[in-house]
């Protein structure tokens, strides 16, 4: 895989030279900093630097996540595959 540095930039690709004929602009291709929040034990990130607090964005939803994890304390630990979904959403 592509390798990156601890700041973000890209380091080296596999077969570059091969692949990409060494026209690669790497500058270009690094990672991109973005916000994170955390709630309940979740991460989220957020690309967009105007949306609001995860908290906010979260409002009444919150309720959910607070019932869901009670009694799980900060050594719950998740069994079986995991559960993905893509949201159109900030967060």
């Amino acid at each position: 895989g592509w390798v990156f540095s601890t700041d973000g930039k890209l380091v080296d690709v596999p077969l570059r030279e091969k692949c990409y004929h060494d026209e690669l602009d790497r500058d270009s291709l690094s990672l991109k900093t973005i916000r994170v929040e955390s709630y309940r034990g979740f991460v989220f990130g957020c690309f967009d630097e105007t949306a609001p607090s995860l908290e906010d964005f979260l409002g009444d939803w919150g309720w959910y996540l607070d019932t869901w994890m009670v009694g799980a304390g900060e050594g719950a630990e998740l069994v079986g595959p995991p559960m993905k979904s893509i949201l159109k959403c900030n967060w």
